[in-house]
């Protein structure tokens, strides 16, 4: 049973484009701390799979096999079932690896002309690093 679920996971086309995010996160990451923060490891590079891969798709996983294994079964509110829940956290996994890849571009200076004409905490939304704190007022 679980062989076909990772089969079926394996051969999703969104699993494929998370997997290309990953990697472009993964590559315009290691520029920008190559590039801005001089202060590239070696031990970034297997952080990701805790990141990326731990945080993001393994949740995203579990939810994707209850919505195969639960089909259409509603959970207490009717049309809300395990589909509308992995979906959901495939789209919050994308905009989160999207909004990483933004922070890279930031450091090395691409996007900084458009985080210059954004309100400081939409900026820090879309441009921030994962733990950044909230502006101070």
């Amino acid at each position: 049973m679980l062989k076909e679920w990772v089969y079926t996971f394996a051969h999703d086309t969104k699993v494929h484009i998370a997997l290309f995010i990953v990697i472009v996160d993964i590559l315009f990451g290691v520029a920008a701390a190559a590039k801005s923060n001089h202060n590239f490891r070696f031990s970034y590079l297997a952080d990701f799979a805790r990141n990326d891969i731990l945080e993001k798709l393994l949740p995203y996983f579990a939810l994707y096999v209850l919505a195969l294994v639960a089909g259409s079964t509603d959970i207490v509110i009717p049309g809300l079932d395990f589909g509308v829940f992995a979906g959901a956290t495939y789209v919050a996994l994308v905009v989160a690896l999207t909004a990483s890849i933004l922070n890279s571009l930031n450091e090395l200076g691409i996007t900084t002309k458009l985080s210059a004409k954004m309100n400081p905490g939409a900026a820090l939304a879309v441009f921030g690093s994962e733990n950044s704190s909230p502006p101070k007022d």
